[in-house]
């Protein structure tokens, strides 16, 4: 310990503090609207002198010299580890062009970086650039599609995700499976790179036990004296009021379009305006149904996307969103855009604040590389597992994709919707199973109360259930999560 201080401050006495705005550099291409201080990161401290640079966030530390930047990661900043080395072909000179609580912006003359209070690091070349990692520690998960790479171990870990789209990458070696892995690029010149650092905050186990969500939908008018819009009366949003924390509102019989790429534009103002006021009065907070996936194939641009959420906030008072999908690729259609991912999702933050209640459905059908930690930590819940196969609930997938605790550090959601078990023991697999192994990863579980969409209901009106869709295992889930509550100090 008396080693490392030392070092520190032989080093923080090499680096002097100054403060300047480059007159006239564009950094606009590391430049990603939001505010990291919303979700508990920030940027904890900054050194800078002659081009070099030593930048702590609250989950990471960036250090550069002379061509040469060693990304730390660890919440304990007396004790972080070295993740990687990465040098440059060049040596950039950097100077600070702008710097507050949520990121850091450097110039020069062949590279930009910006460094974000999540523990983030862009970086924009402005010429042909050569780049090159060297490991420092073995991931037990090694996610990669062609030049993307998501290492993780019990301990944190990292991404380094090359845009997919953008000027194009040449992949010059690559060997992983070992503690000083390689990964080396070229970059062309408008090639951007994301990489980061995670956990980028600790976990908050408080939150964890009030993030407990009912997903419901509005009736579609499909019979005699129904009509659309029609959604949960006041006694059953009374009665999911003793239990969650919060529900997600779906696209069916709520907007005009019935259509998840919208326009989400409300049919049924009052009724919708009535089951606000109720929910609010039982201490519910309202997520709405959005998805930038389906936006995007629709309008073919993220344009217009955080607007049209901005105008059901402020007309509605709504609370949050679930957001079903960011942009990935799927069939046709080559969206995969992840600094538009982690763009538009703090910018979601930054409209609903700490308090507001975001959701994302991520699974990616289980794509190696779909997660990135460093969007997740921004939702209050993620859910992922949906269709994805599995032999045994030690798959990686959950481990280390529907698991966020040591990742992201939000609160996963384990749904595993139908039962897509391909083992040789399809008796082995239960709910109470796969309950006890998402509360085993800290994650929470999913519970909907849906009535028909596509048929006319039984009975002949719709009635939302207070039993909920795998109701028969609610208690069973209940009882298991009291029980981890008692165990947490949090719960003292």
């Amino acid at each position: 310990m008396k080693f490392m201080k030392a070092k520190y401050l032989i080093l923080f006495s090499l680096l002097t503090v100054f403060s300047t705005v480059f007159a006239g550099v564009d950094v606009n291409d590391i430049y990603i609207q939001g505010d990291s201080t919303l979700m508990g990161m920030k940027i904890e401290s900054s050194y800078f002198s002659n081009g070099a640079f030593l930048i702590e966030t609250t989950g990471a530390r960036f250090e550069y010299v002379k061509g040469e930047l060693k990304i730390f990661q660890g919440l304990d900043k007396t004790n972080r580890r070295l993740l990687s080395t990465m040098t440059f072909d060049n040596e950039p000179n950097f100077t600070k062009v702008k710097a507050n609580d949520d990121h850091i912006l450097l110039w020069s003359e062949n590279l930009n970086i910006g460094i974000y209070g999540d523990s983030t690091c862009i970086l924009a070349p402005k010429v042909k650039l050569g780049i090159s990692f060297r490991g420092n520690f073995k991931p037990g998960y090694e996610g990669r599609y062609k030049g993307e790479l998501l290492l993780i171990d019990d301990a944190g870990g990292m991404e380094i995700y090359p845009q997919r789209y953008e000027k194009g990458y040449e992949i010059k070696k690559i060997e992983l499976g070992k503690i000083d892995w390689v990964a080396d690029y070229e970059l062309n010149a408008g090639e951007r790179v994301m990489i980061a650092a995670f956990p980028g905050k600790p976990f908050d186990w408080v939150k964890s036990f009030k993030s407990n969500v009912v997903a419901t939908c509005g009736a579609v008018g499909l019979g005699p004296g129904n009509y659309y819009g029609q959604m949960p009366p006041h006694s059953v949003i009374k009665s999911w009021s003793q239990t969650f924390d919060s529900v997600a509102m779906f696209f069916n019989g709520l907007y005009a379009s019935n259509k998840p790429y919208g326009p989400y534009t409300i049919k049924n103002e009052p009724e919708f305006k009535r089951f606000m006021s109720t929910a609010h009065i039982n201490n519910l907070k309202v997520s709405l149904y959005c998805s930038l996936f389906y936006w995007r194939h629709a309008n073919k641009t993220s344009n217009g996307f955080v607007d049209s959420i901005r105008l059901l906030k402020e007309k509605y008072n709504i609370d949050g969103v679930y957001v079903d999908g960011l942009t990935f690729d799927s069939g046709i259609y080559k969206t995969d855009d992840k600094i538009d991912n982690w763009h538009i999702t703090r910018q979601l933050r930054q409209l609903f604040g700490t308090e507001g209640f975001l959701m994302l459905h991520g699974t990616n059908l289980g794509t190696l590389v779909a997660t990135s930690p460093n969007i997740d930590t921004w939702y209050n819940v993620t859910l992922n597992g949906e269709n994805v196969e599995f032999s045994s609930l030690e798959d990686e997938y959950f481990k280390y994709h529907a698991r966020k605790y040591g990742i992201s550090n939000t609160v996963g959601i384990l749904y595993t919707g139908k039962k897509w078990y391909i083992g040789p023991n399809p008796e082995l697999l239960t709910r109470e199973r796969i309950i006890d192994k998402g509360l085993e990863m800290n994650c929470r579980d999913w519970w909907g109360a849906f009535v028909l969409t596509n048929d006319v209901p039984p009975g002949g009106k719709y009635v939302w259930p207070t039993n909920l869709d795998n109701g028969s295992e609610f208690p069973y889930y209940l009882q298991k999560l009291a029980d981890l509550k008692k165990q947490h100090p949090s719960s003292q």
